[in-house]
Formats: C-alpha cells, structure tokens, sequence
C-alpha cells in the first residue's frame, strides 16, 4: 500500500524508506560519531550513497548505507573486508575500490550495514550519458586500469558479476572540495491523507550532487580508475550463485544457461569498453512491455548477429561509432581487441594477461 505522494525528480524509490528498506538521511546527521552528511551522492536498488567529512581525520569520504534487510554477513562486505587484509603489491589492487571503515547503525527501519570509501568524482555510466567523443587515448587508458583491477579481483578467486558503466568509478589525483559539489536540490516528501505519519522517511529526498562533466576535459593520463561494487561478487568456487549481471551484458553461458566461470567478466569487460569507447550499449536490449523470455530471445537474436559480423566487420560498426579522428589504425586493434572478449565460447575468451599484451593496449 502506498504512503506517500509521488516524487517525480531522479531521487531513490520513497516507497522504499520502510521497514527493512533504506534509512532516512538528512543533511548535518552524524553517523558513528565522526561522519557528518555533507551531500547526496547516489543511490542504487539496496544502499543511498552520500559525502560525508570524516571530522576524526578532517577529510571527506563516501558513505554508502544499505538497506536494513541487507543481513550482516552481507557477501559484500566479508568480500570487502578480505580484500582490506590481503597484503599484496599486486597492480590492480589499487584500481579496486577499498574499504577504509565499517559499521553498523541502528535507525527506524532496522539495522543498517554502513561502509566507508575514497571519494570517487564520477563513473562511467554518468559519463557516457554525456556522450563526449573519447579518443584512443582514453579508451587505453581506461581499459588498462579496468583490466589491472579485474586481474586483481580473479588472482583473489573473486569474480566480480557485475562490470557495467555505473560500477567503473573515475577520480582525479586530488582531494575533493565543497566547490566541487553541486548545490542540493530538495524533493519535499508528502504523506498520504489518512497515513499514519512515523519516522521511517526523511523530510525530504535529494537529487545527486555529483559534479556534472567536471571531467569531461581531463587529460586521460590523469584519470584513476577504480572498480566499484562489490554486492555482486561471487567467490570462484560458488558456481550455484547466479551473477546479476546486467542482461546486456551477460554472456552466453549465462543465457542458455550452461556452466560458467570467471570468463563471464571477460564478456562484460567487451560489452563495457564498447559502451565507454562508442557511448552506445553493444546489445540495445528491449525490455518494455516484453516477458523474461522475450528479452533472452531479443538478447539471443542480437547475439547471433554479432557473431555472424565475423571480426572485420565488426571493425566497420565499431568504427561508424567512433569519432572521425580516432584512427584506421587504432579502430582496427580496439575491434580486434574486443572481439577476442566477446567469443561465443568462454574457452576461446583472451585471458586478462593476453589483454593486457594486446597491439591496441601497448601499441
């Protein structure tokens, strides 16, 4: 039954701040007596993200506060708390989002697992909504960084499950400032006549204050790379877990569905470098109006297509999707770059080695 009035901005679900869902989160609150609210920054099907200063160490972090039906031995944060412990000089360590700290909170909805990261300033899906045209530079760049850190991840047994723009966080070498943020934008929440008004909600829900194209014009030799969002990784053992991997951009295996293993990550990373390098998704899944069954045959059929396409082909659609100016040269190594991820047959996926020796990475 619904409680509240309709919120029609880009504000989380309200219907959602109820027993079990988010917690409610107002500017100025203070979590576990040093992190104080200071902006919204995002919000996803089970956790609100906000900017918080850390008054202990007199900087800012990221606050992520998840849903209260969120168990405590939540996978992500036992996953989490392993990778904060590995003692390692791998190079992909450092293009993996790091806990600093972690928590729990008691409010009106339950009990909440909090976790604390680095300020990260944008990620991927926000920036290929801006649909800048990306140069070869860029898109080497981005995908070495990406590609150290999923190395990283498998070297651990883990496999992420969830590559998608929106988890591929970008920063700059620099500490964020209250200049950077946006200014809030309020969306007053309104109880339904005859509700029985509790504290489960807040006052009001904020759009994010994320810095719009703030990096739009960064030199790519100045970006850090991180992969963010670990609610969906999976150890390599437990093959009984289905990843959640956005449907366009499941492989395969996870269509039919066959057996899987780590290479369902190589098949994303294809699908993802596309979508970062063209700003268009590989596979425009149609989900309105259509049954689970519809959007796997949809998934399929566009599928066949590509694998039909054969690699030289594939170079000509990439390359009516990329900028005038990206290169004959560069468009043909980035094609064949990323048909060898997006082979029909997990065993014939390049290994993330074999990437990372790849003509359009170290050309």
């Amino acid at each position: 039954m619904r409680r509240f009035e309709r919120i029609h901005n880009v504000v989380e679900p309200i219907e959602e701040y109820r027993i079990g869902g988010y917690h409610p989160v107002h500017l100025e609150d203070t979590f576990h007596h040093r992190y104080r609210i200071v902006a919204k920054w995002a919000f996803g099907q089970f956790s609100t993200v906000w900017i918080a200063e850390d008054t202990r160490l007199g900087r800012y972090i990221t606050l992520k506060i998840l849903k209260a039906d969120i168990p405590s031995s939540s996978r992500e944060r036992s996953i989490l708390l392993h990778l904060s412990k590995v003692d390692t000089h791998h190079p992909g360590r450092n293009h993996v989002l790091q806990l600093l700290d972690h928590f729990e909170h008691k409010g009106p909805n339950g009990l909440h697992i909090c976790l604390v990261f680095p300020v990260m300033i944008s990620d991927g899906g926000a920036m290929t909504v801006r649909e800048k045209p990306r140069c070869p530079g860029y898109v080497r760049e981005v995908s070495k960084q990406i590609l150290l850190g999923l190395n990283y991840l498998h070297d651990q047994g883990l496999i992420h499950g969830d590559l998608q723009p929106a988890n591929i966080l970008f920063t700059l070498n620099c500490n964020l400032s209250s200049e950077m943020i946006e200014e809030p934008e309020f969306s007053h929440v309104n109880w339904l006549p005859g509700v029985e008004v509790d504290d489960s909600a807040p006052r009001y829900l904020m759009s994010s204050q994320r810095p719009r194209g703030m990096l739009d014009d960064a030199a790519f030799s100045t970006l850090i790379v991180k992969i963010g969002d670990m609610g969906g990784a999976i150890w390599n053992i437990h093959h009984d877990i289905l990843p959640v991997t956005p449907m366009a951009s499941r492989a395969p295996e996870l269509i039919q569905p066959h057996s899987w293993n780590e290479k369902v990550d190589i098949w994303a990373l294809g699908c993802l470098i596309f979508q970062l390098a063209t700003n268009e998704p590989l596979f425009p899944v149609e989900y309105f109006g259509c049954t689970i069954d519809e959007v796997h045959g949809n998934l399929r059929s566009l599928m066949r297509s590509l694998f039909e396409y054969g690699n030289e082909k594939f170079a000509i659609y990439i390359s009516e999707r990329l900028p005038a100016d990206f290169g004959k040269d560069n468009t043909e190594k980035l094609a064949d770059f990323l048909w060898s991820t997006l082979q029909e047959r997990p065993e014939d996926r390049e290994s993330i080695t074999g990437l990372l020796n790849h003509p359009f990475l170290v050309g």
